[in-house]
This record gives C-alpha cells, structure tokens and sequence, in this order.
C-alpha cells in the first residue's frame, strides 16, 4: 500500500492514506450481530475510522478460531481489523443447480483479507460473516466496496505475464488453484498472457497502451521480471518521447511492477519482499504496496541491451551456463551441481579486464556494513520538506567548452582530473548490483550491503586468487559473516561502469604456450633484424646500379669474343653494326632475353597460358576432399571458440546469458517501483551451511 508519493529521486513526500479516510469522516457506523465460525459477534463497521470490529457475545467464548488478521488488533475481547487491509467483499449466497453466479439465497458477506505466517510471509484469509437478510449484508458490502475500491495505490486493471516453463514448472496449477480466484475476490480486470519465447515481452510491450493498465505483473524466475521492466521502460520511454542513447535521462512509469516467483533463484523477488512466496506477492499486488528500486541500464555499441539489478561475469555467469545444462535433468540439484562444476579446478578461469567507473560519493560510516531494512535511513528518509524553505537554484548557464551535455550529471571538463578511474587486472568474478540479490545460496545476498533505493551500484572485484581461498569466499555467502572481508576483494560504489575483456595480442589458439610479453619482445626482435636487413640490401642494390652505369656492353663478353672481334671484320664496323641493329630489333619483336655469365641465353618473360576447353567438373574424390576440408574448418573453429572461452565468457544479466562483451553500465536512482514493502528489521535468514564444493 503507498503511504506516500514519491519524487523524481524516489523520495516520499506526502501521506496519503490520512487525506483518503477524511473523505469518510461523516458516514454513520453500523452495528448488527453475526455468525462467525458458528459463535455469535456485534459486527461494526466504521468508515470515519476506517475499521470493521466484531466482539463476541458470549461468554464462553474466550478466543477467536480464526487467526488475527492483518494489522488487527484485540483488546477486551475486540478485534479491530483495518479496511486498508481488505482486499475484496463478495456476498455469500447459496446456489441451487442451474443458478449462475449472482443468484441464490443470501447466506451472510465474505471479507478477503490475509494474515502473518512469519516476518515477511503473508498468508491469505477469508472471513465468512453470516447474516440471513440480504438488505443488511448489502450495506456492509457496499461500505467496505466504497472503501477500498479506489484506496491509493490499488490497481484494477493488471497486465498479467506468465512463463510456464519457469522453475518446477508449475506455475499454471497454481494460477488457476490459487492466484485466479484472489485476482476474481479483488474483482480486478486481468489481461493475461502466456510467454512463447524471449521476444514476446518485448513484442507485446510495444504495441500495448501502457495507460489502459494499473500495474504489470510477471509471474516466473528472474529472467521474466526483467524482461517485463525492460518492456515497461522501453514504452514508457516511447510514450513520452525520449532518445534512448548513452547519459540519457529517463522517464519513470507511473505504474508498479509485480513480481510472483516462481523461478529458481528469484533474487528480485527476495531483494524486495524477503522471501519467494507467490501468495505474499499476489497479496502486495492486490493491496498496492510498492517500492522505489534503482535500475542499470546496460549498453552495447550505444544501443541498449536492457534493464538489469544484477550483473555478473567470470564464475557467475559460468555457473548459470553450466546450471542450464543441468536444468533438465537435476532440476532440484541443478544449481548446486553448476556451482560445483563452475569452482572445479578445470572450470575455474580468470578473465582479464579493463573496468573503468565513476565512484560514487562517501557513504556514511554508519552505513558501510548496514542491511537493507523496511524503512532505511540509506535509502531514503520519511522527513517532508517544508514550504517555507528556500530551495537552492540549481540552473545555471551552460558553457560548452567546460561542461559536457551527454547525460543528466554534468561533467566540468575543465579540471585536469577526470572523473573516471580505472581498474585493470585478472579476476575470477566481477559484479554489480543494484539489490541485494537474495537466494537460497545466499540468504543474506550475494551483495548484502547494497540498498534498494540509494543511487548507487556495488562493484564487486574477486582478484585471481588460488581455489582454496575462492571456495572460503563462496561459503561465505551461505552464513552471517561478511563476504568482502578478504584482500582480494574490492567492493566499490559506483554511478557508471565501462566494461572491456582483454585478449592477448598476437594470441593463436593453436598456440598451447603463448605468453604475451615473450611475443612483444620477439616481435620487437624480428622488426629490428629485418631493418638491418633492408639496409644492407638497398646498399648493395645501390652498389649493383653503379656498377652497371660505370660498366660498357664489351665487358659482358668473353675473351674469345673479343679476340675474334679483333682479328675478324675490323674494317667493316658499318656491317656490325648493322648486325646489331637488326639483333636488337628481332629481340624487341620476339620474348626478352639476357646473355648469362655462361653466355647461354636464358628466356625471362612470363609465360602466359590461356585454358581453353570446357569448364573444370569436381570429381568424386575432388568432392570428398572439399567435405574433409569444411569439416576440417569446423573443427578448428570449435577449437577456437573453445580455447576464447578460457579469456573471456558471456555476461550473466538477472539470470540470462548475454554473448556481448563490450558493455556500459549506468545506474538510475529510483526508476522503478516494484510491488512489496522490503525486509521486516525482525528478520531471520537460515544459514544455507557448506555448500557442496568442499572437495
């Protein structure tokens, strides 16, 4: 339920539920008996306080049978039982064969309303009040329908999607079981959709009018809530006409985001309500209580990817692809088996990686190790700003040469120091997380100190460390201690991150013992050697060039040419010469040739040959080879694919693999609101123990 509208920042302003029951400040109360599991009660309802109270009238009776419901309260035998925590009122009625619904005999009116089964779990209750005339039951009904049919925050439409094939794939038996007769006792208007394939959220968002509807709700794992806000965003971003570009700012939704789970890990749903009960999510639907929680949008190549609150790579995203193979068939080991598999000394890989980040500003100390509870002092406060303070104007006139207009925080570009820092380094895990992300493996979360509503992402930076020590740091995720008290973990609060693996230069994945710097250093080697080669070749090419200049055509030949050129024909040089011309004129005309040192002549024109003939077939054998060659050339691209899994792996964004790499990272104070109320202080988180990788 709101108490309370936010601001852009998420921050609550006003009550809203006092100015709601003023409206009820002048009706009358009623008071009448009824049976309530067979004793006798004065029923009273009374909207000016916005209760309905039942007493007993006799004496035997000392207890209720039913259990307290709600926020009720007893007092000398009283219980006062709050309207806002109705959820609907039906009138009970007796129908005979044939009777449709509507028709019948007036037995009494029904109260749908829930109670506490621990800290965070809620459990519906109905409430049968018994009453003959069919004229008294009408008043109540109609006085509790008044009420809390247009109390704040409620919603009467729902846009409904379900992923079948989510967790132990029983998600429809119990919509049809349990959620559809709530959603009928609500009397709400449910347009509901069975998701086909990845795409379909997406596909229907679009073409959906986001304004027919009060709140949207995913019922499966983590990967259809994400799906369905990153739907929600992207409309409500194409209604209101903003670019969706890198630094943009972005338009909130004015509906809420309900989430039932029904998934695997469903660490969304435990971040907000605590635990992963479907009845305790479909009871803070129908009752409107929300949330404001941060949201990362993640780009690629300035195109947006989606919406996410967590974000893993290394381990993380290895052991979703490994759990994913085992879904099928470890279905309730699977997790364990893949994070099993994921900390194997064969499996367990560090990846190189360029992370560059804006920090974040100084927490408070009092909260560097503080969890996120309902009503956190991190996140925000419930103090309202009075109309008498003078707000401190925060516009002033743009200059392009020292501020940079790419997104809503402005950068001064005209200080030396850049607001980005840079991390560079080999590391078994990197995450970033907008929630806590709780689990089973994780009770407390994989970030526990991360807040729902505070403007910040937690970076997370395991370092390259030996096994032994990974596995301390895995185990102790699973119990109270704290999982970044080692020194090879960095915990950063960041507004933005820049994300870029790193491949070695030069790397073939033939090449079992490639190290990168003996490659530089060798390369540097060859550059070096091949330059003094090309000296010494342009020198003596230099040095041939002379040569031929200084040197004349009668040195070419032999001693014996010379001297039978002496004693022949020296008289006739007219003949000679004619012999020569006419020498040089058939060379000319017919292929170049060169006279040796051997005085043979020797043809160095290039031959020419033309085919000419029918065209070449491939033969039997000729296509047998092309078959081995193609599936040769898989082989090797199967090789290589698998030896880049080993330097770099897929990105693990709310439990779906994505096969992009280079990605940027941005996180939005408040953007969504997301249907719950957080963790009760009161909290217990079971101990998971050790896990199963202590071998």
């Amino acid at each position: 339920m709101v108490d309370y509208t936010y601001d852009d920042d998420g921050n609550p302003v006003r009550r809203l539920n006092e100015c709601y029951e003023d409206a009820f400040s002048d009706s009358e109360d009623l008071i009448n008996p009824f049976v309530i599991k067979g004793d006798g009660f004065d029923v009273t309802l009374s909207l000016a306080r916005g209760m309905i109270s039942w007493t007993t009238v006799s004496p035997k009776v000392k207890k209720s049978k039913i259990p307290l419901p709600g926020t009720a309260t007893i007092s000398k035998g009283t219980v006062d039982l709050p309207l806002k925590d109705i959820y609907g009122v039906q009138i009970k009625r007796k129908r005979a064969k044939g009777q449709v619904e509507g028709e019948g005999l007036c037995q009494g009116f029904t109260v749908y309303t829930y109670y506490q089964f621990g800290p965070n779990c809620w459990k519906d209750l109905v409430i049968d009040f018994e009453h003959p005339s069919e004229s008294l039951c009408n008043k109540y009904y109609d006085g509790i329908y008044s009420f809390i049919k247009d109390f704040p925050g409620r919603p009467h439409s729902l846009k409904f999607f379900m992923q079948t094939h989510a967790g132990a794939r029983t998600g429809s038996q119990l919509y049809r079981s349990r959620i559809l007769p709530m959603l009928k006792a609500a009397n709400l208007s449910v347009d509901f959709l069975e998701i086909q394939h990845s795409e379909h959220v997406k596909q229907e968002m679009i073409h959906t009018n986001i304004d027919d509807y009060d709140c949207v709700v995913a019922m499966g794992g983590d990967g259809t809530a994400s799906k369905v806000v990153s739907g929600l965003l992207t409309a409500t971003q194409t209604r209101n006409d903003v670019e969706i570009r890198q630094g943009f700012t972005p338009s909130r939704p004015a509906m809420p985001v309900g989430i039932i789970p029904t998934g695997t890990t469903n660490h969304i749903a435990r971040s907000v309500m605590g635990l992963a009960d479907p009845i305790t999510a479909v009871l803070y639907i129908l009752l409107g209580y929300s949330v404001p929680v941060d949201v990362c949008s993640v780009f690629s190549d300035d195109k947006l990817v989606q919406w996410n609150f967590a974000c893993q790579y290394g381990f993380g995203a290895n052991a979703l692809r490994y759990a994913n193979n085992f879904r099928h068939n470890l279905l309730p080991k699977s997790v364990d088996a893949a994070i099993y598999k994921a900390s194997s000394k064969k499996k367990l890989i560090p990846y190189d990686c360029d992370v560059e980040y804006i920090p974040a500003e100084d927490k408070p100390k009092e909260g560097d190790h503080t969890v996120c509870f309902r009503g956190c002092t991190v996140c925000w406060t419930e103090d309202i700003k009075e109309e008498e303070e003078v707000e401190e104007c925060l516009v002033q006139p743009f200059n392009d040469l020292n501020t940079s207009n790419n997104s809503d925080t402005f950068v001064d570009l005209s200080k030396d120091e850049s607001p980005w820092k840079v991390s560079k380094g080999s590391f078994l895990q990197l995450a970033l997380f907008c929630i806590p992300a709780r689990s089973e493996v994780a009770p407390e979360g994989l970030s526990k100190f991360s807040h729902l509503n505070d403007g910040c992402m937690e970076l997370v930076l395991v370092k390259h460390i030996n096994r032994k020590d990974f596995i301390r740091f895995l185990k102790r995720h699973g119990n109270s201690k704290n999982q970044f008290d080692f020194p090879f973990v960095e915990v950063i609060r960041v507004k933005e991150v820049k994300f870029r693996p790193r491949l070695p230069t030069g790397w073939k994945h033939t090449d079992r013992k490639f190290h990168e710097i003996q490659y530089r250093m060798s390369k540097l080697e060859r550059q070096a050697s091949k330059g003094s080669q090309i000296l010494e070749i342009d020198d003596s090419d230099d040095d041939k060039d002379n040569d031929n200049e200084m040197r004349s055509p009668l040195d070419d030949m032999s001693d014996v040419d010379s001297d039978e050129y002496e004693d022949g024909d020296l008289k006739g040089s007219s003949n000679s010469g004619s012999r020569k011309s006419s020498a040089g004129s058939n060379r000319s005309s017919e292929q170049k040739q060169y006279i040796n040192n051997n005085n043979v002549i020797v043809n160095s024109a290039h031959q020419d040959r033309n085919l000419v003939g029918p065209q070449y077939r491939m033969t039997f054998a000729d296509m047998d080879r092309m078959k081995r060659k193609k599936k040769q050339i898989k082989k090797e691209e199967k090789a290589k694919a698998r030896e880049e899994r080993h330097l770099r792996t897929k990105w693990n964004l709310d439990s779906e693999l994505v096969d992009k790499y280079e990605l940027d990272f941005k996180v939005h104070h408040g953007l969504i609101s997301l249907c719950g109320r957080g963790i009760t202080p009161g909290s217990v988180f079971q101990e998971v123990g050790c896990l199963p990788l202590a071998r």
